[in-house]
């Protein structure tokens, strides 16, 4: 899709985001889960996260990421839980579990992550809650559903692509199947896809009074974005290989080259009047005609192409093509992106309280952008939930003293 010549003006959304008056309680953990209900919070939803009273991480290496090399050291934790409350229970003890049914009769929905069985045995599963909250919609996200053969087995966004045949399809240079630094099984196939079932059965629950059990298997919507490859092997019985179809690789007019500085352009010229203007700004018109080929022809058009863009540096070539419509694109860094991506000029990024940029709900859904609020320390929001529920100020005490509750009172006046 080429870009318009001119910008259109949005108009503006007056009142509230859209889930202002919708609670969360969200027992995930790590990303896919946390990514999730990251999405409802920028949406205006209250998002309460259940942490664990018994462990000083609150249930979530990601808090702290000591044993874990490469993590950002709660950075990573930090981008996907801004604005959410946080409450410190003992799930263990029967009085902790009575504390989360009463959460639930003002909550609207449940987000959990564990494997199948494990809130049901905590006492804090689908049935135990919905009859204290009918209309209640309950997320389980796991890595492969509640139900089938894999039920049980552990599993991480690595072993979702596996099976789903998604790695099989992304290919390094040398052939091996490569691993890439975004989770699509994590965050497209998992947290996207429950935050679309959530938000449609939060729908029916408001409009018709039912709740609903909502099954997300990560493997499933890692499966569920194969649509290129499916579409492919219904129709030849033959699967993408990298390197030799018309958007894997395997034609010119849709293919990344290296510049003279081992920097890298993307062309995604696939519409026949792009791939023409391409080959008319490399003065070579002859190309025209041969952009689309594969095979041993298209070899032959990637390595000519190939051969001239290597000629000049990403700059260069940044400059020429820095006006036409043509499906050009530098290949950038993230940071490069982020400082001058075309997002960043429409507001898609923000900076925290440290000056470091977080990336908000991407859609644009009132007149103020999304405000980037403090991370919750554990148990943060304990006491004050708790007085709200209708506990009493004795009753919270004890339950402190007894391992109950975790509260961080210092942290929960400082958010005030």
């Amino acid at each position: 899709m080429s870009s318009t010549s001119q910008s259109l003006a949005l108009p503006a959304t007056n009142g509230p985001l859209p889930l202002v008056a919708v609670r969360v309680l969200d027992f995930s953990r790590l990303l896919p889960g946390p990514y999730c209900s990251q999405i409802l919070t920028d949406l205006g939803a209250e998002v309460i996260r259940i942490d664990d009273a018994t462990r000083p991480d609150g249930g979530d290496l990601m808090r702290e990421e000591a044993d874990l090399e490469g993590f950002g050291g709660g950075r990573f934790f930090d981008l996907v839980n801004r604005g959410k409350k946080s409450i410190a229970l003992n799930l263990r003890d029967p009085r902790a579990v009575e504390i989360v049914k009463r959460l639930v009769v003002d909550a609207d929905i449940v987000l959990e992550g564990f494997r199948p069985g494990v809130m049901q045995r905590l006492g804090v599963g689908y049935e135990a809650l919905a009859t204290v909250k009918p209309s209640l919609v309950y997320c389980a996200l796991s890595g492969y559903g509640q139900t089938g053969p894999y039920r049980d087995k552990a599993g991480h966004d690595l072993n979702y692509l596996a099976l789903s045949g998604g790695l099989h399809h992304n290919r390094a240079q040398d052939g091996r199947p490569a691993i890439g630094t975004v989770q699509t099984a994590d965050l497209a196939g998992g947290a996207l896809s429950a935050a679309t079932a959530i938000l449609a059965a939060l729908l029916d629950a408001k409009l018709n009074g039912r709740g609903r059990f909502l099954d997300v298997a990560m493997a499933d919507g890692a499966l569920a974005l194969n649509v290129y490859a499916l579409g492919l092997l219904n129709q030849r019985r033959v699967e993408p290989a990298a390197g030799a179809e018309l958007i894997t690789g395997g034609a010119a007019c849709y293919q990344v080259y290296a510049t003279q500085d081992q920097r890298y352009l993307a062309v995604g010229a696939l519409e026949q009047k792009f791939w023409q203007r391409f080959c008319e700004i490399l003065n070579r018109p002859d190309l025209s005609d041969r952009g689309h080929c594969c095979g041993q022809e298209g070899r032959a058009v990637i390595a000519d192409v190939a051969a001239m863009i290597g000629k000049k540096t990403l700059a260069e070539w940044r400059a020429i093509f820095k006006d036409e419509d043509c499906c050009v694109s530098p290949v950038m860094t993230l940071e490069e992106s982020l400082q001058h991506g075309p997002s960043v000029r429409r507001g898609a990024v923000a900076l925290d309280s440290h000056a470091q940029p977080v990336l908000p709900f991407p859609v644009q859904m009132a007149a103020a952008p999304i405000a980037v609020a403090a991370i919750p320390a554990i148990g943060a929001d304990t006491e004050s939930l708790l007085s709200a529920a209708g506990y009493t100020a004795a009753e919270i005490t004890d339950w402190i003293a007894e391992g109950v509750i975790v509260s961080d009172r210092r942290a929960s006046e400082s958010s005030r």
